[in-house]
């Protein structure tokens, strides 16, 4: 077996760079390329492009010390300056772009040069020289990956995840950043996607605007650096990206050993017909950063090293199971059985020791809105009419039992989707429970306790707007709905109670007569969808 090329004990964090799309797709531009094929769309002479080159290096060179951030000031202003011309020429008319008009520029404020670009890297075509073996390395590489960043518009690397049945989680520009996210299968397009031309990093205002979230990225990959090593491919080191990238780990890395700081950052340098894998430690003085640098052409050796990876799970495979663990608890939750798959607070010492001993564990982890066992008034009413099923029937049958049995709230749908005999409740709980269906489990005798004036008593609404209408005052109107809750068509019933009422009744200034009203009205709407309340037969074992 040939000596390992990197030793990883876990899944890499992988950036892929320009250079991965440019290796494998036709025709696959580089940053001057593409602003000088774009620049032919803006004028007719072709030659002016470096003209204009020149003259804006001649403008900002004493500015900058180095190559690489003056040639990214270049090509980004030239960028800006393209983007304004592009425009300007689609306004005028001169240009054209399939599925665009002017009327969606202005609506929804979109750069016709980057939809231009957009469609551009949209259409995906493998080169004819491709190494075959290679690439499906690759593929099976880029499922080894724990998350990817990536810096291309194009899709291209879902695209290969996706004909290998794994379906990644994609954060754009900078969504992700801010969340509590997995960690597993997920890829981030840092600079955008083409089916969002608002999310284009290309012009010197968009460069300004990323460089100011840019910490984001790297407190992101600095949290999963622990255990997971960092690789770049498809960059340069004089890549400005890449750059950026290893100035803004610097200032966040611990103090640590160079050779550590090495392992933990791989960069990938293509080295035309380089067969064997030329690798060594570098210092870079100016950046302050250790990295392990890579020369070859002999892509093929990386990705099969990176195969060796086992954590016994593929990142994709983890993912999965996240998943699948969630959906068993909201399930579970819903049941009231949470109490059947999670230890108890008592338990924990115990756990916490069987981990150090090396034990195999079973780990079941839920949110915690199906664990949790108090809820309040407005928890419950909001769950409970807007249909969320956030609260379980054990939780909110626990509920009913709290409050007193006075209070009027919504309850004729869970009574009747309960199994009384699985939440096995004492008989003085069931007897509590069968006091509240007699005091309020009825419509009938409801709509005829409701207190009105003679005149509006006798007088049928048959629809909300006839009774709003009447310019009635909020309480009046409440009470009014409530006496004719059977007359009133039952989509619009559901509209006046989701969309008026139950904001009413979570608005802290709204008078307390006028919350007893509103949650009258739940009740008798709860009655009127899911029928009378019968009394509980209780089984006592």
């Amino acid at each position: 077996m040939p000596e390992l090329i990197f030793n990883f004990k876990n899944y890499p964090i992988v950036f892929v760079g320009s250079g991965i799309s440019k290796r494998y797709l036709k025709n696959f531009p580089k940053w001057d390329g593409l602003l000088e094929e774009y620049w032919d769309k803006i004028t007719d002479n072709s030659n002016d492009f470096y003209n204009y080159l020149n003259k804006l290096k001649k403008e900002y060179q004493d500015n900058y010390t180095d190559e690489t951030n003056l040639n990214h000031k270049i090509y980004t202003e030239a960028a800006s300056y393209i983007e304004e011309k592009f425009n300007d020429l689609f306004n005028e008319g001169v240009i054209t772009l399939d599925g665009l008009t002017a009327k969606i520029v202005f609506s929804e404020r979109i750069s016709p040069f980057k939809y231009s670009l957009c469609q551009k890297f949209s259409s995906l075509e493998l080169r004819d020289d491709i190494d075959e073996e290679e690439f499906k390395s690759f593929k099976s590489f880029l499922k080894k990956a724990k998350m990817i960043v990536t810096t291309n518009y194009d899709p291209f690397i879902e695209s290969l995840l996706i004909e290998q049945s794994v379906t990644p989680k994609i954060y754009v520009g900078n969504d992700g950043f801010f969340d509590d996210t997995v960690g597993w299968s997920e890829l981030y397009k840092i600079h955008g996607d083409v089916n969002n031309p608002h999310s284009i990093i290309i012009t010197k205002q968009d460069y300004d605007f990323y460089d100011e979230k840019s910490i984001l990225i790297s407190a992101k990959i600095l949290s999963n650096m622990i255990k997971n090593p960092i690789m770049f491919m498809g960059y340069s080191l004089s890549d400005r990206n890449v750059r950026k990238l290893l100035s803004d780990f610097s200032s966040q890395l611990p103090s640590e050993d160079d050779r550590v700081s090495a392992e933990r950052i791989i960069l990938i340098e293509y080295k035309k017909n380089e067969q064997t894998v030329l690798k060594k430690h570098v210092t870079d003085q100016q950046l302050k950063i250790s990295y392990t640098s890579i020369e070859t052409d002999n892509y093929k050796a990386i990705y099969d090293d990176i195969l060796l990876v086992d954590e016994g799970l593929s990142p994709y495979e983890v993912l999965r199971y996240q998943r699948a663990i969630k959906n068993l608890i909201i399930n579970e939750g819903e049941k009231g059985n949470l109490d059947t798959l999670l230890v108890t607070p008592a338990d924990l010492d115990q756990l916490e020791e069987a981990v150090k001993q090396g034990r195999n564990l079973v780990v079941a982890l839920g949110d915690k809105k199906y664990v949790s066992t108090y809820i309040d008034e407005n928890h419950y009413i909001n769950d409970y009419i807007l249909d969320k099923n956030e609260i379980s029937n054990k939780t909110a049958i626990k509920y009913l039992l709290d409050v007193n049995s006075t209070t009027r709230v919504p309850f004729s749908r869970l009574i009747q989707s309960c199994n009384f005999n699985k939440i096995e409740l004492k008989s003085k709980e069931v007897k509590k429970l069968n006091n509240r269906i007699m005091r309020h489990g009825n419509l009938d005798n409801i709509i005829r306790a409701v207190n009105l004036d003679k005149v509006n008593s006798q007088k049928k609404f048959s629809s909300i707007d006839e009774i709003k209408n009447e310019k009635f005052n909020k309480f009046k109107e409440l009470t009014i709905a409530i006496k004719n809750i059977k007359n009133i068509e039952i989509n619009e019933l559901t509209q006046y109670v989701k969309n008026v009422a139950i904001p009413l009744f979570n608005d802290v200034n709204t008078d307390e007569n006028v919350k007893t009203e509103l949650r009258k009205l739940f009740l008798c709407f709860d009655l009127l969808l899911n029928g009378d309340v019968s009394q509980i037969t209780y089984n006592k074992k």
